[in-house]
C-alpha cells in the first residue's frame, strides 16, 4: 500500500533527519542546528542512539538532551549501541561495523529495543514511535516486532514503512555511506537522481555527524536551500499522522 496522508502534497514537501545523535557528537549536532535552524526552524528529526558504543545516556548529558528536545521536533530511536557485536560481512565492512541490527537473534533484538525505549522515555519523557535502523539494515526489527515496543513506523532508505503495512516512498540524500569517500559522493548523486525521477517520493535530507568532518556541510546547506527555493517546506512524519497504530489512509 502506497501511503499518502489525506491533503498531503508530496511535491510541496521535504524532510530532514539527523542520525547518530549522541553526546559524543554534541558539537556536531550544534553545528547542524546553527546552520539549518535559521532555514527550517525545528522541523527536523533527531535519530537518537541511547547507548552509543555501550555508553548509556547519563545525568551529565542532560543539557545536551534538553537542547536536542528543544531544537528537533521529532525524536526517533536509532538502534541501541549502533555497532554490530562480533564479526560481520561485506555490509559491515563497508559501514565500518555500524550495522548493529544485523546478526542479532530475536532475544537480543527485543532486549535492545526495550532498553532503548526505556532510556528515551527517561530522558525525553516518552518513548519513540519511529525507528531508523543503523545503516538502514533492520535485521529482525520488523514492523510487527517494533510495534510490540510502541514503534509504529520505520524510516528506511527508500521508504517509510508502518506497522499496519503502509508505505511512503522516499528520495534520500545520504552522504555518510562509508569511510570510502567516493561512496559518500555517490550517495549524494543517487539522491539527486531520485529527486529528479521519483516524483511521488518525499525528498529526505539525511545527515550524519561525520558529514561535517568530511566537508559536506556546504553541499547539505545548499540542498536544503534548493528545496526551499523550489517551493517545498519541511514536514515531520509524526505531524502527518505517522507513529500511531492507525496510520493515515491513502488520498
Amino acid at each position: 500500500m502506497n501511503l499518502l496522508p489525506p491533503n498531503f502534497d508530496v511535491s510541496q514537501s521535504f524532510s530532514v533527519m539527523l542520525h547518530d545523535v549522541a553526546p559524543i557528537y554534541e558539537s556536531h549536532v550544534a553545528t547542524f542546528t546553527r546552520t539549518l535552524a535559521p532555514l527550517i526552524g525545528n522541523s527536523m528529526a533527531a535519530a537518537v542512539v541511547p547507548c552509543w558504543a555501550g555508553e548509556p545516556l547519563q545525568e551529565r548529558d542532560r543539557p545536551f538532551l534538553n537542547r536536542v528536545a528543544a531544537e528537533y521536533a521529532n525524536i526517533l530511536l536509532h538502534g541501541f549501541e549502533h555497532f554490530r557485536p562480533g564479526k560481520g560481512g561485506l555490509v559491515s565492512k563497508i559501514a565500518d561495523g555500524k550495522d548493529e541490527m544485523n546478526g542479532l537473534d530475536e532475544a537480543e533484538t527485543d532486549r535492545r529495543l526495550e532498553a532503548g525505549q526505556e532510556i528515551l522515555t527517561r530522558w525525553f519523557g516518552r518513548p519513540a514511535t519511529g525507528f531508523i535502523a543503523p545503516t538502514y539494515h533492520a535485521g529482525l526489527a520488523t514492523p510487527d516486532r517494533l510495534a510490540r515496543f510502541g514503534i509504529h513506523y520505520t524510516v528506511e532508505y527508500a521508504k517509510v514503512t508502518t506497522s499496519d503495512g503502509g508505505q511512503l516512498p522516499l528520495a534520500s540524500w545520504v552522504w555518510d555511506v562509508s569511510p570510502i569517500r567516493i561512496l559518500c559522493r555517490l550517495g549524494y548523486r543517487l539522491g539527486q537522481f531520485q529527486y529528479r525521477f521519483r516524483r511521488s517520493a518525499l525528498p529526505c535530507v539525511v545527515l550524519h555527524p561525520l558529514d561535517l568532518e568530511r566537508g559536506f556541510l556546504p553541499q547539505i546547506e545548499q540542498t536544503v536551500i534548493k528545496l526551499l527555493r523550489s517551493g517545498r517546506r519541511p514536514v515531520l512524519l509524526e505531524s502527518l499522522g505517522f507513529g500511531s497504530q492507525s496510520t493515515p489512509t491513502a488520498a
